[in-house]
């Protein structure tokens, strides 16, 4: 078993916005697919919210000390059992500046945190892949917004998210809170 770590990045801007990327098509591991900034977490990285960091930086060109961690949510199996995925959400200031590194990284989207709150938005569904070349429906979560597809693991984080916090505002609040609080236990060390 593989383990990654992601960051579930909130733009706190008057309406405030979650960030994905589209993975590059080139890469070996889910393609063109709709995703947290994050990767496997390796040896040299302190633990998994700084793995989680440095691939933010490194798919989208923003540094890491933008990113203020507020809390470490459940992990997450994928669909295929290889990966553990470690999940951190984090808050950002804007204004940001995006430089995705195009190895990994085809391009990055804000979503409206309203639009995943919507009623329905992300709803239970089935998702057609090839397994050892035979097509097949898996269940999943899914979430459409903007010409941007979401299932999988990404659609699970996104639901346990919801299941936390039942509010777009719910998340703000909760969200500005923990980074208040963080930053000033940054300054006190």
């Amino acid at each position: 078993m593989l383990f990654a770590a992601v960051l579930v990045p909130i733009v706190r801007r008057a309406q405030p916005t979650l960030i994905v990327v589209r993975r590059a098509a080139h890469l070996r591991r889910n393609p063109d697919q709709i995703a947290f900034p994050g990767g496997l977490v390796d040896s040299a990285d302190a633990d998994a919210g700084a793995a989680a960091l440095r691939e933010f930086e490194e798919e989208l060109g923003v540094p890491r000390r933008s990113a203020v961690i507020c809390e470490r949510l459940d992990d997450v199996v994928t669909l295929s059992n290889s990966v553990t995925i470690a999940p951190f959400v984090a808050t950002l200031e804007p204004p940001l500046r995006f430089a995705p590194d195009s190895a990994e990284t085809q391009s990055v989207h804000e979503i409206p945190l309203e639009a995943l709150y919507a009623p329905g938005a992300l709803h239970e569904g089935s998702e057609r892949v090839v397994v050892d070349g035979a097509a097949a429906a898996v269940h999943s979560w899914l979430f459409d917004h903007d010409g941007i597809h979401i299932w999988g693991a990404t659609a699970r984080i996104m639901h346990m998210l919801l299941q936390r916090y039942k509010s777009a505002q719910a998340l703000s609040a909760a969200t500005a809170g923990r980074q208040v609080a963080v930053e000033n236990a940054m300054r006190r060390a």
